[in-house]
């Protein structure tokens, strides 16, 4: 994964979670609103801040955490569909993940 590919998953990302059919792991009272909307809501953050930083700061960002990321997104992808609520989650860490690499890297919202 590189600069550009990271930003093109945080879109895939925030797009699946976008799809009406994930609003069901709020209504079947798998996760609360507020939840959803606070992942959602830091996902978009953390993709707004790639977006404003230099190309070489996010590759030197994903050289360090590559492995790390693909396990997330391959985990999201592999639930998305079929197991939304453990999508979710998955998406969750991956959002931690990465918000966590930021700040170590000196990359902030």
């Amino acid at each position: 994964m590189n600069a550009a590919g990271l930003t093109a998953v945080l879109n895939g990302v925030i797009a699946r979670l976008k799809m009406p059919f994930y609003q069901s792991i709020v209504t079947n009272g798998s996760i609360s609103q507020d939840e959803f909307d606070g992942t959602l809501g830091g996902l978009i953050s953390v993709e707004a801040t790639l977006k404003k930083t230099p190309g070489p700061k996010i590759e030197a960002m994903v050289e360090r955490c590559d492995a790390e990321l693909t396990t997330y997104l391959n985990k999201f992808n592999g639930e998305w569909t079929e197991h939304p609520l453990q999508g979710f989650h998955h998406a969750q860490m991956l959002a931690g993940y990465i918000t966590t690499v930021m700040a170590k890297s000196g990359l902030h919202e």
